[in-house]
């Protein structure tokens, strides 16, 4: 996969997604599948902001039982199904706990009928072939068994817990970029950095955008049939104020996720929050996860409303602290403090519109916005997500959209069967153990089992780098879990051009936990020597990257930091 803005300027396309997020990335790849040209870009590095910044959690619909959504139910398990198929290597199976109390709403009668019925919406939930990534069926648990799973858990009027399974993210971010490869490996030409500053017109349609290269700062006419804005928080660049569509009455509002120390050991918990009094008033009681997470837990999801720019979003010490707050009075074992936080997962969403400034109502579905039917504006697509385990779904609304919009026959969409990037493994457990007993390029069997969960079936392209030279066998530092041939992949394969491109990217080594300096200067020297940086460069890009890993803390003490993901050095 190679950048080539020269390239994209020279054609004309089908179809032009703006937006590398996992929405754009599954139109992208799902559009070339069914034989569209396609072009993809992206103003920063694929999945930089919200896509990379969620819970992990791919879950199958259950919290939705309880407003009588079965129809959003069945699409998320079956969406869940799809990701177990398409993504062996990077998506799991997760056990998930949930206390049962005294009370009607959470009593174990009410739950037991909920579990039932979940069971029997996602009743092919295991059809993707690999049964050692089986769901297995729901059940109610007594009172010891909740509490042998989760001992923090909060024991008046405890009466037992609900067990049921979803799946989880090994890696979000190497998601996006398996399907940014898949949709490069199907025909699509892709480029990050490389923005949408406005729309090319001609008699009244749009025709394509004003692309600027950020690295060569050049603007040239991207030129395409039809442009999908599927920009996430930055659609507005092209799409005007968002609140002025009609068929989109929505606003945006801050989703954050803490990373800590490991609260739970194997299975996540559903809590529910014990809210504190405010201005308006108490606040309704919500559901609060702490998920194990790569050896760590994962602990979400807070929203806020936001009314600002998307660039202008902060991290500010008063929400971390009233999050904090938050966790401990729902799960008063977990005895959080601001030292406990490795790292604080941020991105926005579109909300209902309410009317109170207050107040955040998330937005369920995914819109598709066709701007022709609407407003009379031919060649414009928008695409609103709303979650990730859905872009799927969205992507393929879209492409059946697009393709009616450019006269071309329908086509069935094959994303729900088809491999990702690396995903062509039919037993994930059975493939690294035979792997690891080989040991390719002399490799420990625990870093050709890391390597196989980030880049699958393959996972080979990397154990080649590694067999340039025998330094990048190494993992990158003490406790690190990448190897230096993982950021001359990054580099020679994966358009990586920043260090915090590989670091939070591409192997995932500052995503979420602290990283020891040793191993982030030995990572920015690898780029140095593939990409020709001088001293300072590599002395910049380190500074960068260390800015962002201290920023928590900082804003602990009260100074506001960046959005996304901002691990604490």
């Amino acid at each position: 996969m190679k950048r080539d803005p020269g390239k994209l300027a020279t054609r004309d396309y089908d179809l032009l997604v703006v937006g590398g997020g996992i929405h754009g990335a599954f139109i992208a790849w799902d559009a070339a599948l069914r034989g569209l040209e396609v072009a993809l870009i992206e103003q920063g590095d694929f999945g930089h902001a919200t896509s990379a910044n969620s819970l992990k959690i791919v879950h199958g619909g259950l919290r939705y039982l309880r407003d009588g959504d079965l129809g959003l139910v069945r699409r998320m398990s079956r969406e869940r199904l799809a990701l177990l198929r398409i993504a062996p290597h990077l998506v799991r199976p997760l056990p998930c706990l949930m206390p049962t109390y005294q009370s009607l709403g959470t009593s174990r009668a009410l739950m037991a009928v909920a579990l039932r019925l979940n069971d029997l919406i996602g009743h092919d939930r295991n059809r993707h072939g690999d049964l050692a990534r089986h769901l297995p069926a729901s059940r109610i648990m007594t009172r010891n068994e909740a509490l042998s799973l989760a001992p923090g858990l909060r024991r008046e009027g405890l009466t037992g817990g609900a067990l049921w399974y979803d799946a989880q993210m090994y890696s979000p971010e190497r998601l996006t970029l398996a399907v940014v490869r898949a949709a490069a490996g199907s025909g699509a030409d892709v480029a990050n950095y490389l923005r949408a500053d406005g729309l090319c017109l001609r008699g009244g349609r749009v025709v394509g955008v004003q692309a600027h290269d950020l690295f060569a700062d050049t603007t040239f006419a991207l030129r395409a049939r039809l442009v999908v804005n599927a920009a996430g928080p930055w659609a507005g660049a092209l799409l005007g104020p968002l609140a002025a569509l009609k068929g989109l009455p929505f606003r945006l509002s801050t989703a954050m996720n803490l990373v800590t120390r490991q609260l739970v050991a194997a299975t996540a918990v559903g809590v529910p929050s014990v809210p504190a009094v405010t201005a308006w008033g108490r606040g309704k009681s919500r559901m609060l996860f702490i998920t194990p997470w790569r050896g760590y837990s994962l602990i979400g999801t807070t929203h806020e409303p936001y009314d600002g720019h998307p660039d202008d979003d902060t991290i500010r010490a008063e929400e971390l602290e009233r999050f904090i707050d938050e966790v401990n009075r729902a799960y008063p074992a977990a005895a959080l403090s601001r030292h406990d936080l490795l790292a604080v997962q941020r991105g926005l969403l579109p909300a209902e519109d309410t009317g109170r400034a207050e107040r955040v109502k998330l937005l369920r579905r995914g819109y598709v916005y066709d701007h022709e039917s609407e407003e009379g504006v031919a060649g414009r697509i928008t695409a609103v997500g709303v979650k990730y385990p859905t872009a799927r779904h969205v992507a393929e609304q879209v492409v059946d959209r697009a393709l009616a919009r450019l006269a071309r026959p329908p086509r069935r969409c094959s994303t729900h069967e088809t491999p990702v990037f690396g995903g062509r493994i039919e037993r994930v457990d059975q493939f690294i153990a035979q792997e690891g007993r080989r040991r390719p390029a002399g490799l420990a069997p625990e870093v050709v089992g890391q390597l196989i969960h980030s880049y699958g079936s393959e996972y080979g392209r990397v154990v080649a780098y590694a067999g340039e030279r025998g330094c990048l066998r190494a993992p990158l530092g003490p406790g690190a879990q990448a190897i230096g041939a993982e950021v001359v992949h990054a580099v020679r394969e994966e358009m990586a051009h920043h260090l915090a491109d590989v670091v939070l990217r591409r192997v995932g080594v500052g995503s979420h936990a602290p990283m020891e300096v040793g191993s982030l200067r030995r990572c920015a020297e690898i780029m140095a020597r593939e990409l020709g940086w001088s001293e300072g460069r590599r002395e910049q890009e380190l500074a960068h990257v260390r800015g962002s890993f201290d920023g928590v803390n900082d804003t602990l003490a009260a100074r506001e930091v960046a959005v996304g993901a901002q691990p604490v050095m």
